[in-house]
């Protein structure tokens, strides 16, 4: 069962595949101190009902974050048939982000031995873990209706 309210035509079961399936960044939207929202794409895992990022310690998002976990944030598709889920959450910030963003180069990018990922390893020791806990996510899809 899951642990957030869910609006929209698919199940928690196709929202779980969908978020395990795709393989694009998620946008996430978070309060600045000027009031603004400011968005910041980033790869993710969907994994035990969460969205799991990382991140610099350093980056906007990541201090944002740790002032205020209140977060929104988009997974959508950009090309016809357009389908996606958007939610709110709150997200914790933790130090030990390193195992995470291995397995976010896994994910994107399979386990070659890139010089990217050879650069991102290298400069991440210190990588911060984000870890979002939705309370409410909908999920849309205009399959059929594109199909016409």
């Amino acid at each position: 069962m899951a642990s957030y309210k869910i609006i929209g035509p698919w199940t928690v079961t196709q929202v779980d595949q969908f978020l395990q399936a795709i393989t694009i960044p998620m946008r996430i939207a978070a309060n600045t101190r000027s009031g603004f929202p400011t968005v910041t794409p980033l790869w993710f895992i969907w994994q035990d009902q969460c969205i799991w990022a990382a991140s610099r310690p350093n980056a906007g998002i990541v201090k944002i974050l740790r002032r205020d976990g209140r977060c929104a944030f988009d997974i959508s598709v950009e090309q016809a048939p357009y389908k996606g889920i958007r939610g709110k959450g709150i997200a914790n910030v933790t130090d030990d982000g390193l195992p995470t963003l291995e397995a976010l180069l896994d994910r994107y990018f399979g386990h070659d031995s890139s010089t990217f990922r050879r650069w991102l390893l290298e400069r991440s020791r210190d990588e911060s873990l984000i870890q979002i806990h939705p309370t409410e996510m909908t999920s849309w899809d205009f399959s059929q209706r594109m199909a016409e």
